[in-house]
């Protein structure tokens, strides 16, 4: 070394405590005239601490705390390492993309520590599955990626992916809490269906949905149909967010009528939106519309146009009543009640005079929240209506657990009249189940006046269907012949 010049550098000496230990060393050479050095100056630090923080701060940017598992940054390293050596060996890689089914209601009811020992259980139980080829890494909350190299045939990975949700389908026991849940399962291969890693992960993902949308506790292989499908569906999403801000929604309504009374008693409101020249099935875009949050704001949009369009026949009857369906998103809004009065008092309108659909579906995801927010709209002084009633499997529950005014006999049970004697058996049994709780029925989807009748002969007078009339505009609604020939209907059963 020259005079007056410094070297530092990092080593590993063997110390009693440690055989590798990470030491930095300076050496700087000191002279008292400018060409002949002195003595040199060396300064030992240890590194111990710095290399341990280091080694933490390395682990945290790759690997999930709570499972230990590869994190989303490092899985993605070693999808692309393994799609580069399928290249090289000619040989299969898969991705298996895996959502836990209903994982928030655990967290809900148990507490998220509960939450956390179950996802690390069923990390273990993943691991202890897998063979070398295989790594298992945490994508986000609830959803794991497995990565499975060298994979030998496509049948012994449909066993595996069997195993795996019959495995994770099993139930966990955790605090003394009986935990059952299962798993949606999307897979994807390399090369057959990407060319990348983040095509190989989107795929697994798009066959990740579709298995959740065939009933969960399932697993799906990735098609290039599913990948049109999710294209066709993020094409309407956007499409449904501009309609929105540009107002393109209007409104459809269908009479409800009293057969014993012969008058119209209200109708039911129907949101409909035409797109390029098409209209677009409600069963379509009410889906999109509650995953993209919208749908609370197109219902009270639709509300809002509703009210302007029937003022007259709001002014000329005060029983007349506006039936407004809604989802399972919009009715767990904290502020339900108090915005829906607040356009109601902007239209003079009285909350009597709004009836509120709501299906079984609707009060799945939170009963105690449900229930309270139920309680509230009936404490404002609205009127609840139970739809679909008899298709699912918890209507009597609900009867008694939520407060509902109304049921609708579903249209599937109407459609079986004189066709299925059982199926009246049904009917009949809805309608005295009603009158015994001081609730009273509608019947949907009335077109014979064999049905009719029917639905007479055991007192159930409020009908709706296309034997009186189809949806239709507010404009026709209100019309002078419009409503002559509803009466002249009425009038003939």
């Amino acid at each position: 070394m020259q005079p007056k010049q410094n070297w530092r550098g990092d080593a590993y000496i063997k110390t009693k405590i440690n055989p590798s230990h990470p030491i930095h060393i300076s050496i700087t050479a000191v002279a008292k005239d400018s060409n002949v050095v002195s003595y040199y100056v060396v300064v030992i630090s240890d590194l111990t601490e710095q290399k341990r923080a280091e080694n933490e701060l390395r682990y945290l940017a790759n690997y999930d705390p709570l499972t230990k598992l590869p994190n989303r940054t490092l899985m993605y390293q070693k999808i692309s390492h393994a799609i580069k050596d399928a290249d090289t060996r000619a040989s299969l890689v898969a991705l298996l993309f895996i959502d836990l089914d209903k994982f928030k209601p655990v967290n809900d009811s148990f507490g998220h520590a509960v939450g956390d020992q179950l996802l690390c259980d069923i990390t273990h139980r993943m691991n202890s599955m897998l063979d070398n080829n295989a790594i298992v890494g945490r994508q986000s909350g609830d959803e794991f990626l497995l990565l499975i190299k060298n994979l030998d045939s496509p049948q012994s990975l449909s066993n595996l992916v069997r195993s795996l949700t019959a495995e994770l389908a099993k139930r966990v026991v955790i605090n003394d809490f009986a935990i059952n849940i299962s798993a949606s399962i999307g897979v994807a291969l390399y090369p057959f269906d990407a060319d990348t890693t983040d095509e190989l992960i989107r795929n697994a993902d798009i066959a990740m949905m579709h298995a959740k949308q065939s009933g969960r506790n399932g697993f799906k292989f990735f098609t290039e149909q599913m990948n049109n499908q999710i294209t066709q569906k993020l094409l309407l999403e956007n499409a449904l967010k501009d309609a929105y801000k540009d107002d393109l929604f209007f409104n459809n309504y269908q009479p409800i009528v009293n057969n014993k009374s012969k008058k119209i008693k209200g109708v039911e409101l129907l949101m409909r939106w035409q797109h390029q020249a098409e209209l677009i099935s409600p069963a379509v875009f009410i889906p999109i519309a509650e995953e993209t949050g919208l749908i609370d704001v197109l219902t009270e949009q639709a509300l809002t146009r509703a009210l302007e369009d029937l003022a007259p026949l709001f002014k000329a009857n005060p029983r007349f009543y506006l039936s407004l369906n809604l989802s399972p998103v919009h009715i767990l809004k904290s502020n339900l009640a108090e915005r829906l009065l607040l356009i109601l008092n902007q239209h003079h309108i009285k909350p009597v005079q709004l009836r509120l659909e709501i299906t079984e579906n609707t009060l799945l995801d939170d009963k105690n929240k449900a229930a309270k927010q139920l309680q509230a709209l009936r404490s404002a002084g609205f009127k609840l209506l139970l739809d679909d009633f008899g298709t699912g499997y918890s209507s009597l529950t609900y009867l008694s657990q939520f407060p509902i005014d109304v049921i609708k006999i579903d249209q599937s049970f109407v459609r079986n009249i004189g066709r299925d004697s059982n199926n009246e058996s049904i009917i009949r049994t809805i309608h005295t189940l009603a009158e015994n709780l001081n609730l009273y029925c509608i019947a949907e989807g009335v077109e014979t006046i064999e049905q009719i009748r029917f639905l007479n002969s055991i007192g159930c007078d409020d009908l709706q269907g296309y034997y009186f009339a189809k949806p239709t505009t507010a404009e026709i609604l209100i019309s002078d012949a419009y409503i002559q020939a509803l009466q002249e209907k009425l009038q003939t059963t």
